[in-house]
């Protein structure tokens, strides 16, 4: 049985939580350089999965980002128009479009993946040791499952 969650519990959360969303916003340009500047997380992820799956068309990225089609579209415009990435028609669906990137959204992706690695080795150093590491690690991924079934209405109050 889980213990229940107290109130200084809650204002401890609160606390950190602000403390490094602060943090973040401070050092934000060190980790987002020229060609992400002003870019979304949206937008952002829709360049990851091109990279990861180069013919993955539309519906799909809908379907992974859990977003709206409209949504897609509108970040989908914001990308293209800055020349990051252009629409074709998919091989596999030839009623669909797949999206592919530029020499610039490549460079873009490229930049991501580097500020990433720069972000994930900040957030690491601040624990000495690899247990510490996998702790943090796994308990993200807790709170990350815990947080995907509460967007799905799994979860009641106090769970």
């Amino acid at each position: 049985m889980k213990e229940p969650i107290t109130s200084d519990e809650i204002e401890q959360i609160d606390q950190v939580w602000h403390k490094l969303i602060f943090s973040m916003q401070r050092n934000s340009e060190e980790f987002w350089k020229e060609k992400l500047s002003g870019i979304s997380t949206i937008e952002i992820s829709i360049l990851s999965i091109m990279e990861k799956r180069p013919n993955v068309i539309l519906k799909e990225i809908v379907e992974i980002l859990g977003i709206p089609g409209s949504t897609l579209t509108s970040a989908i415009d914001r990308l293209e128009k800055r020349g990051l990435l252009y629409r074709v028609i998919s091989e596999k669906d030839r009623r669909s479009f797949c999206l592919s990137l530029t020499t610039e959204g490549r460079l873009a992706q490229e930049e991501h993946k580097s500020s990433e690695r720069l972000l994930w080795k900040k957030i690491l150093g601040a624990y000495d040791t690899s247990v510490d590491r996998l702790e943090l690690i796994r308990l993200l991924h807790l709170l990350s499952d815990h947080m995907n079934q509460f967007e799905e209405g799994e979860c009641k109050d106090g769970e």
